[in-house]
């Protein structure tokens, strides 16, 4: 193929990018349709659409240096060296881009969004070279689908060829060629900012996909650079609904006494937080109506917890990934576009859960399975007031290195019995969180308990089950100490993690995880329907204890009938969470409302039956701009 001159042999190449960009996320679009769901004749314009608007900005963000090489006004560009560096350029930076599209069609059953910058804390982990081992054995293809793509841009860039500009006038040739490439900038320019030039309007953002996919397809559109790029060294944004006046009217994140509560407990009891890898709602019977009465399920264990505690069925993480949990747990902080301790903002004075506890003569301890560097669990633990941490280095210290699961840490059936130990020997009262581990890809079993659980629909499913007996044999053996009848262990999860039915891949339900408190002795009985999330347990437990002094948190009490009925997390768009209705918003307007209680498939959208002003809507503005507002100002203190 010749093309016509050196400015379209540009265009066809960037041409090649746009097809490589797509046959990525056809092969995403494979991979996870049981995530994102099929495609409907209705949603393929505006997924398509909302695609090659976000491709666009991938695109021109890596190649403008190459766009600019490629086009500069001079004749020298068409020599055969230069054409040749041109070819290394093209190759080396967009194999690099199109890495992370192909990366993202295994990462995002995992996390449920598109890879960003705060997802490269993996590469600091301590066990970041043998995760890397054992994703290409897991992922192998992925790495052959890679270097087909490489072969296809060096392959490609050379069958479209190249012949120069013929106008032999040097005056013409400088200035035609200058103004082709003050052309090409101006498009790219308009491309990157999502085909506006309005100063009416903002550059597109990740939360624009909401406007050409649900929530579910967001994927779809962001599984691309746009998303790593677009939350890298980016400053602190924030929209402004309300005058700061009468912001504080609407929502406040700062707590004042008397906090009120409707279970009462005496003395100082115990706690222990228990947070479960991957425990979605889905996975449970007790908490999921997808199982048939005779299945006795993947969680026996939990479940008769859970009918014997205090359980809010209607709760949903305020988060998308692991490292999410503990900051909304601890200091009821929740992440939103970007991971909240991945943000430069993180590292400032709060008052957490674990912090205050101590104020209350409390000892508090951390107890996770993985090496301390692991998803900045122990340092956010430092910074948290945490006093004790024990890890996979103090369980390797005492019992030698054979029980490591060769990716994460070591087995929860292992760790579990020993963090049982390290919490007796705790000075009471005491404060600890436990972290679990073994339910995680690769989804594999220790050796001696293959063929012990149920397969399940699902890889994972063995895995909960394998853990729910771990979480049995902790309680076993804990309640055989003499602080067990004086203690509240508040069990969930971290984050949901896929599902074998329709209902739970939707939003809000792909989100549901378990909130329980339970106590042997205490009267911690019944159910509840409101909405709750990770970021309501520190406002509960402080009011639940009494507590006397003001404190920061953007979560509520959950056992107060004064708090509203509320909740949020994001992906793609924000999603504030009534006990029955889902609010999605995209910083801008409602796109859509649903009944997720009578309508869990989302097929009838109740939008145009909310009118402003809406108190739910304002609620949410509001919230919005006060989590940035405090991020910015790094204001975590009443």
């Amino acid at each position: 193929m010749k093309p016509f001159n050196d400015f379209l042999t540009f265009v066809y190449r960037i041409l090649l990018l746009y097809i490589l960009f797509m046959i990525c996320r056809i092969i995403f679009y494979i991979y996870n349709l049981d995530l994102t769901g099929t495609i409907t004749w209705t949603e393929f314009p505006k997924l398509l659409k909302g695609s090659l608007i976000f491709d666009s900005g991938s695109i021109f963000y890596i190649n403008l240096p190459f766009l600019f090489f490629s086009l500069l006004p001079f004749r020298f560009r068409s020599n055969r060296i230069y054409q040749k560096i041109l070819l290394w350029v093209f190759v080396i930076v967009n194999s690099l881009g199109l890495a992370i599209n192909i990366a993202d069609i295994f990462y995002y059953p995992y996390k449920l969004g598109p890879i960003a910058s705060d997802d490269l804390h993996f590469t600091t982990n301590g066990n970041f070279g043998s995760l890397m081992w054992s994703f290409f054995k897991d992922f192998w293809w992925g790495f052959i689908l890679w270097g087909g793509i490489i072969f296809a841009l060096w392959y490609g860039f050379k069958k479209i060829g190249y012949r120069t500009t013929q106008i032999k006038n040097n005056f013409v040739y400088f200035f035609s060629q200058l103004a082709l490439l003050g052309l090409a900038v101006f498009t790219a320019v308009v491309l990157i900012r999502g085909g506006n030039i309005s100063g009416a309007t903002y550059p597109i953002n990740i939360s624009d996909a909401s406007l050409y996919a649900s929530p579910s397809k967001n994927g779809l559109i962001l599984s691309n650079p746009f998303a790593l790029i677009r939350t890298m060294g980016q400053s602190v944004y924030y929209p402004q609904y309300f005058q700061e006046e009468e912001l504080d009217d609407i929502f406040t994140p700062v707590h004042t006494p008397p906090y009120e509560s409707i279970v009462e407990i005496e003395g100082h009891p115990n706690v222990v937080i228990i947070i479960l890898e991957s425990f979605a709602s889905a996975h449970i019977k007790s908490l999921s109506d997808q199982f048939p009465a005779d299945d006795p399920g993947y969680t026996p264990f939990l479940d008769s917890l859970i009918n014997n505690g205090f359980i809010f069925r209607s709760a949903f993480q305020n988060g998308i990934r692991s490292i999410d949990a503990l900051p909304a747990i601890w200091t009821s902080i929740p992440s939103f576009k970007t991971q909240f301790l991945s943000m430069p903002q993180s590292s400032a004075p709060m008052l957490s859960l674990p912090e205050i506890m101590k104020t209350m003569g409390y000892t508090t301890a951390f107890l996770h399975g993985a090496v301390k560097e692991s998803m900045s669990f122990v340092a956010f633990g430092n910074q948290a007031g945490v006093q004790k941490f024990v890890s996979r280095e103090e369980y390797e210290k005492e019992n030698g290195k054979n029980d490591f699961d060769g990716k994460w840490g070591i087995w929860d059936h292992k760790f579990f019995p020993f963090a049982a130990k390290n919490i007796d020997e705790l000075q009471e009262p005491f404060f600890a969180t436990m972290f679990s581990l073994s339910s995680h890809h690769p989804f594999r079993l220790p050796a001696e308990f293959e063929g012990r659980y149920p397969e399940g629909k699902m890889p994972i499913h063995k895995m909960i089950a394998y853990s729910d007996e771990a979480l049995r044999n902790f309680f076993t053996q804990v309640s055989t100490y003499d602080w067990f009848d004086n203690t509240i262990f508040i069990i969930t999860g971290d984050h949901g993690s896929g599902a074998d039915n329709e209902k739970y891949l939707k939003t809000p339900y792909n989100f549901s995880i378990p909130i329980l408190f339970y106590s042997p002795s205490m009267d911690l009985r019944g159910e509840s329907y409101r909405a709750a999330g990770h970021m309501d347990i520190m406002p509960t437990l402080l009011a639940l204890f009494g507590y006397e002094e003001p404190f920061f948190a953007f979560g509520k009490n959950l056992f107060s009938d004064r708090t509203p009925d509320r909740t949020i997390n994001y992906m793609g768009s924000f999603n504030t969470i009534t006990d029955s209705l889902l609010y999605i918003f995209n910083e801008r307007d409602l796109s859509a409302v649903y009944n997720y209680r009578t309508d869990p498939l989302q097929e009838n959208n109740i939008l145009d039956e909310f009118q402003e002003p809406d108190s739910v809507l304002i609620w949410t503005k509001a919230f919005i701009q006060q989590y940035y507002k405090h991020i910015k100002e790094r204001n975590y203190m009443p």
